[in-house]
């Protein structure tokens, strides 16, 4: 009497039986390939992120230095220094919608520099992976006067060695820097 159940091959067969099977092959190179290519995606998210909050921090120092360039500010922005400094941090804040702790991650300089932009030169922001804050304040601007407003935004980011040359502080974080250079119009009357 013959047997109806299928013996499994041994030897040369199966090896030549397990070569040809394909049943699996997708999800087997799925797992190969899953894992850099999501990194990969990460990381061009993350260098979005940092462009654009770049972009965002540059057009809202912009928008809120006009209100020097202008004369604004002398009406705007009122009181101690400390006082001043937090006004206008508050109203690059408001510009930019990149976060919630906008104002404790903002570090803000703005420096009258003379009458020339060839004079305009300014200490770098960022020494020994360290925001040199002590320096920052916010100066007046007279009217025809040449001002520097420089402003230091820390951002935290998940994989800081794969950014290159972006600053970088020792807590991990990326600064990303907004300068705007510009003479103040004649606004007295």
């Amino acid at each position: 009497m013959t047997s109806s159940v299928n013996r499994v091959p041994v030897g040369r067969g199966m090896l030549r039986r397990f070569r040809r099977d394909r049943k699996g092959a997708t999800a087997v190179e799925f797992g190969l390939l899953a894992m850099p290519f999501f990194f990969m995606l990460f990381l061009i998210v993350e260098m979005a992120m940092v462009f654009w909050t770049r972009q965002i921090l540059q057009e809202s120092v912009s928008q809120a230095a006009r209100t020097i360039l202008t004369g604004q500010s002398r009406s705007l922005y009122t009181g101690t220094v400390a006082v001043q400094t937090a006004a206008f941090r508050k109203a690059i804040c408001a510009r930019m919608t990149t976060s919630s702790t906008c104002e404790s991650r903002l570090f803000i300089d703005v420096q009258p520099v003379g009458a020339g932009f060839p004079a305009a030169q300014a200490a770098s922001m960022i020494s020994a992976r360290t925001i040199n804050a002590a320096s920052f304040m916010m100066r007046p601007v007279a009217e025809k006067e040449v001002a520097v407003v420089r402003v230091a935004y820390t951002m935290p980011v998940f994989s800081p060695g794969f950014f290159g040359q972006l600053a970088r502080l020792n807590t991990g974080e990326n600064v990303v820097q907004a300068v705007v250079a510009f003479k103040a119009e004649p606004y007295s009357s």
